[in-house]
C-alpha cells in the first residue's frame, strides 16, 4: 500500500492527545495525518450531536483521498463521515461496529445505561471517571498512563468535558458504509466481540494485546498495527 492519507477521529468524550503518539509514529512513516478536533471548533458550548459530527466535515481534506480511522465512540463519527467525505476506506480501531446503515446512537446501551444514573447539574461524568473500578482502571489504561506516560494525563484530563446527558439519546443517521472497503483493530478485551464480528464479516483484523489508551501508551505498535490493516483493504 502506498502510504498517503489517514484521518484520526477520535470519541468526543476524549481528545487529541488519546491518538497524538500514534498520529506522530503515523507521519514518521511517511504517512500525512489529520486530525480533526471539534473541541476546537467548539470550546465553549457543546453543540448537539449532529452538529458535532458536522463540525468534522470541513477539517478533512479531500486529496488525497482519506482512510479514515475511528477510534472508541469515533467508531461511530468514522461511520458517519467516511462516506460523506470520499474516504478510500475505513479502519475502526477498539469500538463498536456501528450499524450498516440508519440511526446510530454515540455509546452502545451497555455503556449509555451506567452513565444515565451517573448524570449529575453538569451533565455526564467526565471519560476518566467512568471507571472508577480498579482493574478496569487498568484495562482502559488509565493506571498505565500515569506510570509509562504522566506527561500526558493532563492535557488527556483537560480535553475531557461534561457533555449533556442528552446525548445519550441523539443520534446520527448513517448512509450505507460498509461499500468501502473496512477493517478492523482491537486493542483491548473490552472489543474482543466487535474484532470477531469484523473477521466473520471477511474485514482484516489486526489485534494487541493492550488497553484501550494503547494509542497513546504505544503510539509506535498502534501505528504499525493501523498501517499492516490499511496494508489488506484493497485501496
Amino acid at each position: 500500500m502506498e502510504l498517503s492519507h489517514f484521518a484520526l477521529i477520535t470519541g468526543p468524550f476524549v481528545g487529541r492527545s488519546s491518538m497524538l503518539a500514534t498520529a506522530e509514529a503515523l507521519r514518521a512513516a511517511g504517512a500525512m495525518v489529520t486530525e480533526p478536533d471539534p473541541h476546537q471548533a467548539h470550546p465553549v458550548d457543546l453543540p448537539s450531536l449532529g452538529d458535532w459530527a458536522l463540525s468534522l466535515v470541513p477539517a478533512v481534506p479531500r486529496t488525497p483521498a482519506p482512510v479514515v480511522v475511528g477510534y472508541g465512540a469515533g467508531t461511530v463519527l468514522a461511520a458517519w463521515l467516511a462516506p460523506r467525505i470520499g474516504a478510500s476506506a475505513l479502519i475502526l480501531v477498539d469500538g463498536e461496529v456501528p450499524p450498516d446503515r440508519g440511526a446510530a446512537p454515540i455509546l452502545p446501551d451497555r455503556v449509555s445505561s451506567l452513565l444515565r444514573g451517573a448524570a449529575g447539574t453538569q451533565g455526564l461524568p467526565r471519560w476518566s471517571d467512568w471507571w472508577t473500578d480498579l482493574s478496569t482502571q487498568e484495562d482502559m489504561g488509565l493506571a498505565a498512563l500515569s506510570r509509562q506516560r504522566p506527561e500526558l494525563v493532563e492535557p488527556l484530563a483537560r480535553e475531557q468535558r461534561h457533555f449533556p446527558a442528552d446525548w445519550l439519546d441523539q443520534t446520527l443517521d448513517l448512509d450505507p458504509w460498509t461499500d468501502l472497503p473496512v477493517g478492523y483493530l482491537r486493542l483491548s478485551r473490552f472489543f474482543t466481540t466487535a474484532a470477531e464480528a469484523a473477521s466473520g464479516r471477511g474485514w482484516p483484523v489486526e489485534t494487541i494485546d493492550g488497553s484501550h489508551l494503547h494509542p497513546a501508551l504505544m503510539g509506535a505498535e498502534t501505528a504499525g498495527a493501523i498501517l499492516a490493516v490499511a496494508g489488506e483493504l484493497d485501496l
